[in-house]
């Protein structure tokens, strides 16, 4: 399931985003619809990071209106709290996506660091 969603994340992303992200690295945007492959750049790596990280904000600003939103409404709009529940639920699903995606940029980063470490001398 995990995959799925952040398959289905990445596929739609839309395609001027990917290449305002991208910039000139010479990586490809179908290279970030899925998995990166295996003899992937560190600027390949660093793109994934950075619209990972992208993603993440935008979830996080999401979750902070949905809780914005719930907090707005008061006891007699909405007396049984179907409403603010479903709201504080949506906010708390953003903040899960979010936080697989901040994880998904950490380790895009890492892998990056890591390459650029071992093809630049320092």
């Amino acid at each position: 399931m995990t995959r799925k969603f952040l398959y289905g994340l990445l596929a739609g992303f839309p395609l001027a985003v990917l290449a305002g992200l991208i910039g000139c690295s010479g990586v490809t945007a179908t290279q970030l619809d899925g998995r990166l492959p295996s003899n992937a750049s560190a600027d390949a790596h660093m793109a994934a990071a950075m619209l990972y990280q992208s993603k993440a904000q935008q979830l996080e600003a999401e979750a902070d209106r949905y809780e914005a939103t719930a907090s707005k409404i008061g006891p007699y709009e909405d007396p049984k709290g179907f409403r603010r529940g479903g709201l504080t639920t949506a906010a708390q699903s953003k903040r899960g996506a979010a936080e697989r995606m901040q994880e998904l940029s950490a380790v895009h980063s890492e892998k990056a660091q890591t390459m650029y470490g071992m093809t630049k001398p320092e």
